[in-house]
């Protein structure tokens, strides 16, 4: 947990936190920090710990993400291996190929809108420099 919020958590809701991570149900969270399963449900409740918790989440997704992305080399050379693997079935090697076409079509059309936003965003900066469309 960051200074920020451990100056508004308790220990146990620091606690929670993690065990709502790693554990599969509020069930299993309340007995591992030794509270009632209401009060995890009450704590959920309360903006300041489930914006903790909401945060808490997305770290630990980005983190995923990061390891996913590790990993992105290997699994398209292992999907061009089978794409080209003439001894692979041909289901496998149809397989391989729409998920490299597939993942090759969304690339792109990612960059595109990123280039469509990056586009709208500098539009918004000049209208606001240039004293248009700012709002009093």
């Amino acid at each position: 947990m960051s200074e920020e919020t451990s100056t508004t958590l308790n220990p146990a809701q620091e606690q929670c936190i993690v065990a709502l991570l790693n554990e599969p149900n509020i069930r299993r969270v309340a007995e591992v920090i030794g509270v009632n399963e209401k009060t995890v449900h009450r704590w959920l409740d309360d903006p300041v710990f489930n914006a903790a918790y909401r945060k808490a989440r997305r770290e630990a997704f980005k983190q995923a993400v990061g390891m996913v992305q590790k990993y992105t080399p290997v699994a398209v050379q292992t999907l061009a291996s089978i794409a080209v693997d003439k001894s692979a079935p041909h289901s496998s090697r149809v397989s391989a190929s729409t998920a490299l076409l597939k993942f090759s079509r969304d690339s792109i059309e990612l960059d595109d809108l990123a280039a469509r936003v990056e586009t709208l965003e500098q539009a918004a900066k000049t209208t606001q420099h240039s004293g248009f469309g700012a709002i009093p």
